[in-house]
């Protein structure tokens, strides 16, 4: 099925795009999609040469993992604060953190910085809206699907996710970061993931969100019958919108 983005090119009331600052390498297979897709955005939209106006922070992805596993969210939010702001110091008018789990630290980057922060999440709760769904499977990273700030953020925007039960949360978990964080697609692994979703539909799931930026690796829009919100593009999308108008 396709997504529900927008498939038509955004119009530009701007004749260069505004800078754009990424909190990217979370992972780098993940933030070359983000850049590509900006650039591409911005390219049909005003012609010529052109190209999306980025600066980027890109991290070295163990070091994230490894605080992740460690708990230590607050450090993680000090230092995405800081380089968001080092970002808005170089020009930036927005910032994008590239990750879904990563927005767990989001207010602290925005309470860092004096630009708007395109939320990840809210993009892909106004797709959800605008299909008329309230009620999606989740699929990202254990700290996606188990910690309250995702899906509390869902709720208060009147959206339900469902994630699937342990073991086979964890085993997901271990999946992204085991392989796919290292751009490795185990034989079987998007079969078994559409098994995945399928479990979550039999629980009332209506669609799915890839909430990860590494699901489309195992699951795309191809391979579900539902409305399938990809996290990235409807990112991408809120991203192109504010730069081009």
């Amino acid at each position: 099925m396709t997504t529900p983005n927008s498939s038509t090119p955004l119009t530009a009331s701007r004749t260069s795009p505004r800078r754009l600052g990424l909190l990217g390498g979370i992972t780098w297979h993940s933030s070359l999609e983000f850049e590509r897709l900006l650039n591409e955005g911005v390219n049909a939209a005003l012609g010529g040469s052109s190209a999306a106006d980025l600066v980027v922070r890109s991290y070295n992805f163990q070091q994230i993992a490894d605080a992740q596993a460690a708990g230590d969210w607050e450090g993680l939010g000090q230092t995405f604060g800081q380089d968001a702001r080092a970002l808005q110091n170089a020009g930036a008018e927005a910032i994008l953190i590239c990750a879904n789990t990563m927005h767990k630290v989001a207010p602290a980057v925005a309470d860092a910085i004096d630009i708007p922060v395109i939320h990840m999440l809210d993009a892909t709760a106004d797709a959800i809206l605008a299909a008329g769904l309230d009620t999606v499977a989740l699929l990202g990273t254990g700290y996606t699907m188990r910690d309250p700030f995702y899906r509390d953020h869902m709720a208060a925007r009147g959206i339900t996710t469902i994630v699937p039960e342990e073991p086979v949360l964890g085993e997901v978990h271990d999946l992204i970061y085991g392989s796919l964080a290292r751009g490795v697609v185990p034989d079987g692994a998007p079969a078994w993931v559409r098994g995945v979703y399928d479990s979550l539909k039999e629980r009332g799931a209506q669609g799915v969100i890839s909430g990860c930026t590494e699901i489309p690796m195992v699951l795309t829009a191809d391979d579900v019958d539902e409305p399938y919100f990809d996290s990235m593009a409807l990112h991408v999308e809120a991203a192109l919108r504010f730069a081009l108008n």
